[in-house]
């Protein structure tokens, strides 16, 4: 058993009645529109576990990850914009720039004492140079995780810091894993489960895990693979006990614009500030969830540091996490204001390269885009527009267009 030790350490120490575990499960480039039970964009495949797992807990609809999956995993782990770790787009090894996620922020499993955490599948925030051990260094107990190549049949293991070559389909390999986790690790535990799944390459999976036959379009594929996630994350929730434990399962950012059909765009999804790209799947159930609700509340990714923290009974975060805001109150009652007036991320390269720098920023109604290279605005009606067809600013210039575009402005946070 790869983390027997920290097993028998567990069973060494005993103790009283544990505090609630958690499972974060972060899928991989699976927006909204592949997501059934959300209802949004055109033939969306089956997923009924998610489907399930939203009938006992609460869907959000106004989720908030970042434009990539770096970004975006930095501040779950951290409860902190880019702006402050430095980690605004996707780390590339040999690009030339060094920036991993610094060993040096706080990270949510160092953040739950008395917690054993273990880091599954994706981590996507070491750059070239740094250990093997880089998810152990970061505050993690153990680690099974995906090195490359990105091949979902051929890769390498990294378990606790060793590499051992691997073949066989990777997705069912590590599910294995993580069920294996979940059975044995020990009580309390954090799990983060990060299946490298819908991301490319683009192919047909197993047939046991869909239902879509053989599909050629990168479309009919990257369906597929959702569908597929979907199962695997079912067989999953077949080992969690709801009464004890949290479960999260979020998008690290919205669907690749290959892989959409209208009304989701093609240059409005992955990687770009859009809501297509930034605005995700959030599925919470648990102990004193509510059960089949949604929640219109805006909430962002560096939320679910302080929720969890909240959740564990641990309190608010007791350093870093700045921008993290606790909505474990909506999970309860999902019709409670929460404390968010608004959202923001900010896509911007890495030092000494080149890339788009701009930044967006939403409350319930309006819709702010800021490339700060050109210093152009857009603005949109969300409540009338969802898919920001319409530039307010260009469309409808004048006074009243501006005073809201200088209102959104005004929001923008401030870095030290």
């Amino acid at each position: 058993m790869w983390f027997s030790s920290l097993l028998c350490a567990a069973l060494a120490q005993g103790g009283g009645p544990a505090p609630p575990n958690i499972l974060i499960v972060l899928l991989d480039d699976v927006g909204r529109d592949k997501v059934q039970v959300y209802g949004e964009g055109a033939s969306a495949p089956p997923t009924p576990n998610l489907d399930a797992l939203a009938a006992r807990g609460v869907l959000f609809r106004n989720a908030w990850a970042y434009h990539a999956c770096s970004p975006t995993r930095a501040a779950l782990l951290t409860g902190r914009h880019a702006d402050r770790t430095g980690i605004g787009s996707v780390i590339r090894q040999g690009d030339g720039v060094y920036s991993p996620l610094a060993l040096s922020e706080t990270t949510l499993p160092e953040a739950l004492p008395g917690y054993t955490s273990v880091a599954l599948g994706k981590w996507h925030l070491r750059d070239l140079g740094d250990p093997d051990t880089h998810p152990l260094d970061s505050g993690f107990d153990a680690v099974s995780g995906y090195l490359g190549p990105n091949d979902y049949r051929c890769w390498n293991w990294n378990i606790n810091g060793t590499l051992v070559p691997q073949t066989g389909y990777f997705p069912t390999e590590l599910a294995g894993q993580a069920v294996e986790t979940l059975r044995r690790v020990p009580e309390p535990f954090f799990v983060y489960y990060c299946p490298k799944m819908a991301h490319s390459p683009y192919h047909v999976p197993p047939q046991s895990l869909h239902t879509r036959g053989h599909p050629l379009t990168t479309w009919g594929q990257h369906g597929a693979m959702s569908e597929s996630i979907d199962t695997v994350v079912g067989r999953l929730l077949e080992f969690v006990d709801l009464e004890r434990t949290y479960v999260f399962v979020m998008g690290d950012n919205g669907s690749p614009g290959e892989a959409v059909l209208p009304p989701f765009q093609f240059n409005q999804a992955k990687g770009s500030v859009y809501e297509g790209g930034v605005r995700v799947p959030l599925i919470v159930a648990g102990p004193g969830v509510a059960r089949g609700a949604e929640c219109a509340e805006l909430v962002h990714v560096t939320d679910l540091f302080a929720t969890v923290r909240e959740l564990s009974g641990l309190g608010p975060p007791g350093q870093g996490a700045e921008d993290s805001v606790s909505f474990a109150a909506q999970l309860a009652d999902p019709q409670q204001s929460g404390e968010r007036e608004a959202l923001f991320v900010h896509k911007f390269p890495f030092p000494g390269l080149p890339g788009p720098n701009v930044r967006a920023l939403r409350t319930q109604r309006w819709k702010l885009i800021h490339r700060m290279g050109s210093q152009q605005f857009e603005l949109y009606d969300l409540a009338s527009d969802p898919f920001e067809l319409v530039d307010l600013l260009a469309s409808q210039p004048g006074p009243t267009t501006t005073g809201i575009k200088d209102r959104l402005l005004a929001l923008m946070p401030t870095f030290p």
